[in-house]
């Protein structure tokens, strides 16, 4: 959208709406100028850089105090160029005289809701009014816009979670940026999602078990099994596989041995004496 959308001048008319109405949905910030004064025009420069740079997160409205002389009186104006930040319909900030671009940056961001929490926050609320498909939408969108946010695709992964769509939400992580990706949520819930997902083989415990006897170096077939035995709530034969591949294929898929092991050994209870005993498997290898 055009900065133009954003900025907005103001009169003795329209001042209430203008500025009281529409700080009470987000922070409006005035420019107090006037034609005399030359660091008014400076001050506006670096002002509309920031309402493109914050692209609709706060609107900024001008005001001539020259021209608007009773309103300029009303806000207590003693010094031009400055500005004043509305909150909820009244001003809850001033800036006098010019100053630096750091100085009107931190004004604003005392005020404004960070974007990744206004999409969760509005993702939230379709969903508890039953409106999933509007939240996963809001929140994929949202994803994509700020790429390097894990806030947002974990959120949309878990929700996808909820529905069972296992498929789609590892899709959402293993798509994320690098960077993201290896975060430590995210990871966990990678490690997971690849679980339940190898969990989903149609064979048998024992169809497995036995496979697994006449080739027991077959890293995929282990984990399979492993994946199959959490699926069918067996912990004890699940730790016990990715354990043995943390001893014998640490390397499988990466590192994903020792991410399974962990994320398994996360679910238990701290005093659960499986967590002492299979957690031995990271130190001796």
């Amino acid at each position: 959208m055009s900065e133009q959308a954003y900025v907005l001048a103001a009169t003795k008319e329209n001042f209430p709406e203008l500025v009281l109405g529409n700080s009470r949905k987000g922070p409006v910030l005035v420019d107090l100028w006037a034609g005399y004064a030359g660091p008014s025009l400076r001050q506006r420069e670096v002002l509309l850089r920031l309402v493109r740079e914050y692209d609709g997160r706060f609107l900024l409205v001008t005001l001539d105090t020259e021209r608007e002389k009773g309103i300029a009186r009303e806000l207590g104006v003693k010094s031009i160029p400055s500005c004043k930040l509305f909150r909820n319909g009244k001003p809850v900030e001033s800036i006098h005289g010019m100053r630096t671009e750091g100085d009107y940056r931190e004004l604003i961001e005392r005020h404004i809701v960070p974007f990744a929490d206004k999409i969760q926050a509005a993702a939230l609320t379709a969903w508890r009014r039953g409106d999933h498909d509007k939240a996963i939408q809001v929140l994929a969108e949202g994803a994509m816009e700020q790429p390097d946010n894990l806030a947002l695709p974990l959120l949309l992964a878990k929700l996808l979670v909820s529905q069972e769509r296992h498929e789609d939400a590892h899709s959402v992580l293993s798509t994320l940026p690098e960077g993201v990706r290896e975060h430590s949520q995210i990871r966990a819930l990678r490690t997971h999602l690849e679980l339940v997902l190898a969990g989903r083989d149609p064979r048998t415990l024992d169809e497995l078990r036995a496979l697994l006897a006449d080739a027991p170096e077959d890293a995929e077939l282990r984990y399979t099994l492993a994946a199959v035995a959490l699926a069918a709530d067996d912990y004890d034969t699940a730790l016990e596989q990715i354990a043995a591949l943390v001893r014998l294929a640490s390397d499988f898929r990466g590192d994903l041995p020792r991410r399974a092991l962990l994320a398994l050994l996360e679910t238990l209870e701290p005093g659960d004496p499986r967590v002492r005993r299979y957690r031995q498997a990271f130190f001796e290898h």
